[in-house]
């Protein structure tokens, strides 16, 4: 198993409860309209090529994370972990809940990337924390398109036509 854990709302996904006109609604529920960060399908699409099993963790509850999840028209099911928190933590606004891997029960030698846009939420150890900065609906944003960039760079053949273009290059 290779997971790469993948928070929801204003990291993949921006929920409101007014239409947005510059963006591409992707689905209404009730007072809910949704929208897919730029870039979302391709990353996802990405990470699926690289083999990794995706689990999306999210502090909403489960119906509307299945709804949001379903919008992603992937082709197989992956799991959805919904309010899995370990412990409180008082901050100057009150309390906050940490995320955890805990009651997901992953077992890997690796660190496991989790991709959140609240990163202070996290505290733990075994994580590969990627924080990215929150979507609220900015229809210019480049964020998902960056990392994928950023992971690609680091991949081995890459890394190599890199050096060797570098090389070629004088540099």
């Amino acid at each position: 198993m290779k997971p790469y854990i993948l928070d929801l709302d204003n990291c993949l996904i921006y929920s409101s409860y007014s239409e947005i006109s510059s963006l591409e609604l992707i689905s209404k529920k009730g007072y809910h309209f949704l929208y897919h960060r730029p870039g979302l399908k391709s990353f996802l699409r990405y990470l699926i090529k690289q083999k990794y099993d995706l689990i999306f963790y999210t502090s909403s509850k489960k119906e509307y994370a299945k709804w949001v999840v379903d919008s992603f028209d992937l082709e197989k099911e992956y799991p959805i972990f919904t309010r899995f928190y370990t412990k409180k933590k008082l901050t100057d606004y009150g309390e906050d809940y940490l995320k955890s891997i805990e009651k997901i029960k992953i077992s890997s030698r690796k660190l496991i990337p989790v991709l959140d846009d609240r990163p202070n939420l996290w505290d733990e150890k075994g994580i590969d924390l990627i924080p990215i900065d929150p979507w609220h609906g900015e229809e210019n944003d480049k964020a998902l398109f960056n990392l994928m960039i950023k992971q690609l760079k680091t991949m081995p053949r890459i890394t190599e036509l890199s050096q060797t273009k570098l090389k070629k290059n004088g540099k």
